[in-house]
């Protein structure tokens, strides 16, 4: 039931922050390789102008864009993320009762556990979401487009090309990134929990501690998780040889290196503003509809 849970909850969040989340794929892939000081034009400066830019090419749809993949793909990673970190911690494998100075790093450990398992898990829908995402009709400042007409066809498309290695692309990328994220985000959550329940006010109410805890785990997850994410969308994105190799990319140590001599420090950050505005309401509904969804299941039960 912990899996469900988990599942649900994040399905129930990505239907409000996707918007944000294609805004911030548009924008990590803007100026791709190019130094700042040499990309002149730009669609998707500033998260006004990339959001008339998305509507204008692509139509208000055009904000949902890759809305299916992304429902498969949080329904995949979170259910066994949240249900992971959930099952650890109803067997008590998250706090030390004889040292609680340890506590903190026993919710980064299994965190970032959780996180590995799932990116194995959801790795072959967040290949599919970014590639929608990233197709426009419009011009577009991109090296490149996939031009899938759905989520079905990105999958066979993928397939026929490169086969199951082809729905991994950028595997080690996205584990990095889904590690270091849960790691961050359910380590804050768990600490941030503890200290509001300290109060009367949190103490009567789940949702309102949950959207406190979820709010300060938010800003950490943007923070210590946007260098990964960018160097995961551009390794998924990638143009790829006849026999399935990325053209750009040999691997993620090959792809942090190139965004960094070519775009510097400040590559590593394309996009973060809409992604600190997705991860922080992201995570606050994801974690405040899990509380929710738990609190259910126990009145439910009982």
């Amino acid at each position: 039931m912990e899996f469900l849970l988990g599942g649900a909850s994040s399905m129930c969040a990505v239907l409000f922050t996707n918007p944000l989340d294609v805004l911030k794929t548009r924008q990590q892939l803007e100026g791709e390789l190019i130094a700042k000081q040499n990309l002149t034009k730009r669609s998707y400066r500033g998260i006004r102008q990339s959001f008339l830019t998305v509507v204008r090419t692509d139509g208000l749809r055009g904000l949902q864009k890759g809305l299916p993949a992304a429902l498969l793909f949080q329904f995949s990673m979170n259910s066994i993320r949240l249900g992971t970190y959930q099952t650890v911690d109803n067997l008590g494998w998250t706090k030390c009762a004889n040292h609680p100075s340890l506590t903190p790093l026993l919710s980064v450990f299994w965190g970032g556990c959780a996180g590995l398992v799932s990116a194995t898990a959801s790795c072959p829908f967040y290949v599919v979401k970014i590639q929608l995402q990233a197709d426009t009709s419009g011009s577009y400042t991109a090296r490149f487009q996939h031009h899938h007409s759905g989520t079905v066809s990105a999958f066979v498309n993928i397939y026929r090309q490169s086969g199951v290695r082809g729905l991994f692309r950028g595997y080690p990328a996205s584990v990095a990134r889904l590690v270091v994220g849960s790691a961050a985000e359910m380590a804050s959550f768990s600490v941030c929990k503890q200290f509001f329940l300290r109060y009367q006010v949190f103490q009567e109410s789940i949702v309102l501690t949950a959207l406190a805890s979820s709010t300060v785990a938010g800003f950490f997850t943007s923070v210590l998780m946007s260098p990964c994410d960018v160097v995961t969308t551009r390794m998924t994105n990638q143009a790829v040889s006849a026999n399935g190799k990325g053209l750009l990319y040999t691997n993620i140590f090959d792809c942090f290196l190139k965004i960094y001599r070519s775009e510097g420090i400040h590559g590593y950050y394309k996009g973060f503003v809409p992604m600190y505005l997705r991860v922080a309401p992201h995570t606050m509904l994801n974690l405040t509809f899990w509380e929710f969804f738990k609190g259910l299941h126990e009145q439910w039960r009982i």
